[in-house]
């Protein structure tokens, strides 16, 4: 069984603060878009949690701080997730569904994400357990809040797949406006 950790809580800075995932593309908020997309892959509606303040019908938490960065994110989305592995997906990534069932057939070791430029960890597949030990690790070191996501998945064997378009986040009004001229195909 898989689950989804969908992180939508974050600042925006570029978007004027405003929340990401409740940008729609094509009449279809971003967030939506994600969580969908981790259905169309076989998870289960009850299995996919929200952090952040995104707008959704589906479950949902808040880090503790609010705002407090992606790590505390994930920590705070971890106990409402059951499987063995679970999709780590950011909610500014409208074109995922392309790009989970390449996630699914190359999944090993502690997990396996997108890369490009750099690893793109919130657009990945990660085996739970291997998550929730390093969590536990940071947890005791001092705690998540204002850690980025690396902190948890630099020490894991994580295969880093090429850029793919899919994991394509949408950080700009520029890149949401060209989003949406193209739609969601």
């Amino acid at each position: 069984m898989i689950g989804a950790l969908v992180l939508a809580g974050g600042n925006a800075r570029r978007l004027g603060g405003i929340s990401k995932g409740d940008v729609a593309i094509g009449g279809v908020t971003m967030l939506q878009s994600v969580t969908d997309a981790c259905q169309q892959a076989g998870v289960d509606k009850d299995n996919i949690i929200v952090v952040g303040h995104a707008e959704t019908d589906l479950k949902k938490t808040v880090e503790d701080p609010p705002r407090s960065g992606p790590a505390a994110g994930i920590g705070a989305g971890l106990p409402h997730i059951t499987g063995e592995q679970m999709f780590i997906l950011s909610c500014d990534i409208p074109f995922i569904a392309r790009g989970l069932p390449e996630l699914i057939a190359n999944f090993g070791g502690d997990g396996v994400c997108f890369g490009g430029e750099r690893a793109q960890y919130l657009a990945g597949l990660y085996d739970s357990r291997a998550i929730r030990d390093q969590v536990a690790r940071l947890e005791s070191d001092g705690g998540l809040i204002g850690l980025p996501v690396r902190a948890i998945m630099k020490p894991l064997n994580i295969k880093i797949l090429e850029q793919n378009d899919s994991a394509r986040d949408l950080d700009t009004w520029h890149e949401i406006a060209s989003a949406t001229q193209k739609g969601l195909d």
